[in-house]
């Protein structure tokens, strides 16, 4: 069962930017918020300290994948620069087009920035595969024999998309390689209010660190500060 998982990763497929972090039972026993997240992301032959990459996308005059992030921004840029874009396909904020298309279907076209189109769930399901082969990377530098399939996926999704937007993020992460029986969708707002009733908010006078979770009846505001303004 998906349930008795010991590692959970957690993938935040946002419109701007993107990112990932993962915890271990053992770990989350002992602390909740005892959580692990990639801070270092490749852009060209520079390495950037921020705990997302922007969500955009590289791909090939055969469509396969090059690039994700700024890693693909980087790309794409030096790309332009020697006029050799043209065979390729860039794409930036992908996630919009769920939200605006109420007509979703595994057969749904999407634009690059230079108007060529492709499959949609293609681009969506190499976008969270680069994400996840990222993940996988990362959590086996840590713990050498991980398995995905040792891993519980949650992908989380705005509040305000219908079931047919989640339906196509779930198929787009299953054909990534995320099993079925251990992907869970959760939606950002409830996943950002689960983290704050563990977040440590009292401490006694004179003590160096915050003690204690939030206790039961506590009122609090989650407010998504996130996107480009």
């Amino acid at each position: 069962m998906a349930t008795h998982k010991y590692y959970v990763a957690a993938i935040d497929f946002g419109t701007t930017y993107s990112g990932y972090a993962f915890s271990s039972r053992t770990d989350f026993n002992k602390d909740p918020l005892n959580i692990n997240s990639n801070q270092v992301w490749n852009s060209g032959s520079a390495q950037l300290l921020s705990l997302k990459t922007p969500t955009c996308i590289l791909l090939d005059s055969d469509k396969s994948f090059v690039s994700f992030g700024y890693e693909a921004e980087s790309r794409y840029a030096k790309l332009v620069d020697e006029k050799k874009h043209e065979d390729y396909y860039y794409f930036n904020r992908i996630k919009m087009v769920l939200y605006q298309n109420k007509k979703l279907s595994k057969h749904m076209m999407i634009e690059d920035i230079c108007r060529k189109s492709i499959l949609a769930l293609d681009v969506f399901s190499l976008s969270i595969k680069a994400l996840k082969d990222h993940l996988m990377e990362a959590l086996i530098s840590k713990i050498a024999g991980v398995k995905i399939d040792d891993i519980l996926w949650v992908l989380t999704v705005p509040a305000i998309w219908n079931d047919n937007a989640k339906f196509f993020m779930r198929k787009s992460a299953e054909q990534a390689g995320i099993s079925p029986d251990n992907l869970r969708i959760a939606l950002e707002p409830e996943a950002a209010s689960i983290y704050c009733q563990y977040l440590h908010t009292e401490k006694h006078l004179g003590a160096d660190a915050d003690i204690g979770a939030s206790p039961v009846g506590t009122t609090y505001m989650v407010v998504d500060l996130g996107g480009k303004l």
